[in-house]
């Protein structure tokens, strides 16, 4: 089989290397000039694991770069669209994935399989996609039905090379010659194919997929509120009531919920406004779960705020992408920036994270620092994310070398509150604890 992927970024190119892997030849098109050169280079341009040595093997063999996907000399039999769909305010912009399918309108010949992997709101592929498609073939006097299925993409950052070869694929066809030839794709990466029964049930299924979890991190995330309200501690509270009780999988509360899926689909799938058609006395628990997980980074920096005497203080965050296991360099809509951007005005905001680098930290109008240069001195120390280095460190003396007292909000409980009780020199804080 050869494939071409449309869009290098994290979904494209860990598609098409772990395709290649399995001996799949694959045409890599990304059109951002630096992305492109890099990877050409055999550079990997994002963090990911196994991604370096993926590259390295695959590169000039069955993994060619391209920047325009009519430099391809042989004709595809798979088109696949990894295109970025970003949305702003709620609001989704399909320029790239319009602009995508317009190129590949313009090379086909009717006969290739085309599959959407972009995330995108039900009915986009029936309704945005294929017919553009159809005009580029109508344009140029092509009279063919359009093959086209939609198979989302479903791994999380991290891990995406090892769950690409596990977990299920969920294939939508326009009809059953579709899902037979998209499902010919994919059995090539894992034998657990799952066929629904359309495009928009495909697209449904990954929308409600981060939605899901989205709600789910909401519940924990108003627990916390209420519990900081009331005076009890947000995590004895969860952790003893999910004790052999089969019943509960309660998570516990995090400083938002942020990142470039669990923050986008939720609007994806009801819009940006709670646009259900409800009673009035009813409102979207999707819409909801979602603006109490924008809210949380606000509300924290405004308890850190009240923690801080003085303006213009040096303030220290740990951890700036928007997860930290499993690790990634990822900082799209981190919580941390939404913190920052609310403590800048005010404070000398000094960051570090064990993968982001210097120069993405510099472009947040944040000073990059080490661990050592950024607990010097610090009035407050904010551990945003939960990296496994983080949880190694010997706070204790780190924080000796701290401003006394030093305010050290540990936002995943990395260390056990306890260790603190009897230091004076040290006010332990976090979310979830009065």
């Amino acid at each position: 089989m050869y494939v071409a992927v449309i869009g290098l970024g994290f979904v494209g190119l860990t598609l098409s290397l772990a395709l290649a892997e399995k001996g799949v030849r694959v045409a890599g098109v990304e059109i951002k000039e630096e992305s492109y050169k890099k990877l050409s280079q055999g550079i990997p341009t994002f963090n990911e694991s196994g991604i370096d040595r993926y590259l390295e093997r695959n590169l000039g063999k069955n993994f060619e770069v391209y920047s325009k996907l009519e430099d391809l000399v042989e004709k595809p039999e798979y088109y696949v669209l990894c295109v970025a769909t970003p949305i702003k305010d709620g609001s989704l912009n399909m320029e790239h994935l319009i602009r995508a399918t317009k190129s590949i309108g313009k090379i086909m010949n009717g006969n290739e399989m085309i599959i959407v992997r972009s995330t995108c709101p039900v009915g986009t592929t029936r309704q945005n996609v294929l017919p553009t498609l159809e005009k580029e073939l109508s344009d140029r006097n092509i009279a063919k039905n359009v093959k086209i299925s939609f198979a989302p993409e479903r791994t999380a950052e991290g891990v995406a090379l090892k769950e690409l070869n596990e977990l299920p694929q969920i294939i939508g066809g326009i009809n059953e010659e579709c899902s037979f030839l998209a499902t010919k794709l994919f059995r090539s990466l894992t034998p657990t194919i799952i066929q629904v029964s359309s495009l928009e049930t495909a697209e449904m299924i990954k929308l409600i997929d981060n939605s899901f979890r989205d709600v789910k991190f909401a519940y924990a995330n108003e627990i916390m509120l209420l519990c900081e309200k009331l005076g009890v501690d947000t995590h004895e509270c969860i952790k003893n009531s999910n004790i052999h009780y089969g019943r509960n999988n309660i998570p516990l509360p995090s400083p938002g919920v942020g990142g470039p899926c669990l923050s986008k689909d939720p609007y994806l799938l009801i819009g940006k406004d709670d646009i259900l058609e409800l009673h009035p006395e009813q409102k979207s628990l999707i819409f909801a779960g979602r603006k109490i997980n924008e809210s949380i980074p606000k509300t924290l920096a405004n308890k850190i705020k009240r923690l801080i005497p003085n303006k213009n203080s040096k303030i220290f965050v740990m951890g700036f992408a928007f997860k930290g296991e499993p690790e990634t360099d990822d900082i799209r809509n981190s919580s941390t920036l939404d913190l920052v951007q609310n403590l800048i005005p005010e404070h000398t905001i000094y960051g570090h994270d064990p993968v982001v680098s210097s120069e993405t930290l510099k472009g947040l109008n944040v000073k990059p620092v080490s661990l050592e240069e950024g607990f010097k001195d610090a009035d407050c120390v904010i551990i945003m994310n939960n990296h496994m280095k983080y949880r190694d460190l010997d706070i204790l003396k780190l924080l000796k070398k701290s401003s006394q007292p030093c305010i050290f909000v540990d936002t995943w409980r990395l260390f056990d509150r306890k260790i603190f009780e009897k230091n004076e020199s040290i006010i332990y804080s976090g979310i979830g604890i009065v």
